[in-house]
């Protein structure tokens, strides 16, 4: 048993001064504060004079590293656990990128076991960006999501064969929609979400609206999709608003701004500002990090040699702040984007949520919304900023790299 003493609980709805008295990875009670325990051996963890929130949740993260699109050079690193944790990311989904030739759904859910045994909450998506037909553990979608406990949908899949810089040359959205059925069947039979990551080409006018169209034809659930990034460009926000308005969920890019070399996209922070104010529902959006992926940079470099634009994990935290110091968003509103939102749309039942019965899943903040301490499924990952669990190997490298 661990009692945390909370001086503010956001669950994420504002609490007031709590206790939470967990028992293994799950809380067992909100109580008030003074609460008392006989009978067992209590640990006590003291976070007054911090708020206290749930984990975050992100649901777009190349966990085996992205990239490859500029040679193998190009190819990303494998994340190690603290790199999540220091994020506040308490709960992570997986996927391939761009590159499935050299890395592949073996290796991303022995990747997500891993997470898994260190202490992260972790899950997979099933599929790569740019491969039609979609490669999958088993052979197909439906017994990847149904038979992988791991595995809770499919994605990131792109509407174009060629990626978000082109519109479809073929089929478009009409394998998405089958690789979306394959989701949907699968996830009612296993009771996973079964939903399907989108990418969307927003550089050519077309957007959302071949999938709307795609909707509108099949009458497939609009939550069985999430399109990615929408806050690329002007156009693609528009779409967002009225796949919002839908009843769809839309998830925004920390990573996507003019800051980290997107010349068009609309600064991640300021862009689910313009989303509430255009009318989408707070409770339909999302803020993922793209964590680990690495783009080709935007800008031509003449007679350079081209780079990756590496997308960091702590974009996801310093987007978040800025919610609330820069937009003024409540922290009860801002918390939703990373927490209960992405539960909802990704069908994370016991995340996202300070409540009885829900995993122990915690980030507390100071005054000025730095992270101080994260636990994981009941577990202290990092206290004052600084991780003091690790994976086997996350140490050495990181003490290799300064």
């Amino acid at each position: 048993m661990k009692i945390v003493r909370c001086g503010e609980v956001l669950a994420p709805e504002p609490l007031g001064a709590r206790d939470l008295v967990v028992a293994g990875e799950r809380i067992v009670a909100v109580a008030e504060p003074g609460v008392g325990i006989t009978g067992v051996e209590v640990e006590w963890l003291d976070l007054g004079g911090l708020t206290v929130a749930p984990g975050f949740i992100d649901n777009h993260v190349h966990v085996l590293g992205g990239g490859g699109g500029l040679g193998f050079a190009s190819r990303a690193p494998e994340l190690q656990t603290s790199q999540l944790a220091r994020a506040g990311i308490t709960t992570v989904i997986g996927m391939l990128g761009f590159d499935a030739t050299s890395k592949d759904m073996r290796a991303l859910v022995a990747k997500t076991k891993a997470f898994r045994e260190d202490g992260i909450s972790a899950y997979a998506l099933t599929g790569a960006t740019l491969e039609h037909p979609v490669p999958t553990l088993t052979g197909r979608i439906r017994d990847d999501i149904a038979f992988v406990e791991e595995i809770i949908g499919v994605g990131e899949m792109s509407v174009s064969e060629l990626g978000y810089a082109y519109d479809s040359n073929g089929p478009g959205a009409q394998y998405v929609a089958e690789a979306a059925t394959a989701g949907l069947l699968a996830g009612r039979l296993a009771k996973k979400r079964g939903y399907l990551c989108l990418q969307v080409p927003p550089y050519h006018g077309a957007c959302l609206k071949p999938v709307i169209d795609m909707l509108d034809r099949t009458g497939l659930p609009i939550g069985q999709l999430l399109p990615s990034h929408v806050n690329q460009t002007d156009a693609y926000m528009e779409d967002a608003v009225l796949w919002a308005k839908r009843g769809g969920f839309v998830d925004v890019g920390a990573n996507y701004s003019p800051e980290n070399n997107f010349s068009r996209a609309i600064p991640p922070a300021q862009a689910i500002t313009r989303l509430l104010e255009a009318g989408a529902p707070l409770a339909a959006i999302l803020l993922s990090s793209d964590g680990n992926g690495a783009p080709p940079k935007e800008e031509k470099r003449d007679g350079q040699p081209a780079l990756a634009n590496y997308m960091p994990l702590s974009a996801l935290h310093a987007t978040w702040r800025r919610l609330i110091v820069e937009e003024r968003l409540s922290p009860t509103d801002a918390l939703c984007v990373v927490t209960a939102n992405v539960a909802d749309a990704t069908g994370l039942a016991r995340k996202g949520r300070i409540a009885a019965g829900l995993d122990a899943d915690l980030v507390a903040f100071d005054d000025d919304w730095q992270i101080h301490t994260v636990i994981a499924r009941g577990r202290v990952m990092v206290d004052r900023g600084q991780p003091v669990v690790r994976g086997m190997f996350d140490g050495i490298i990181l003490d290799e790299l300064g």
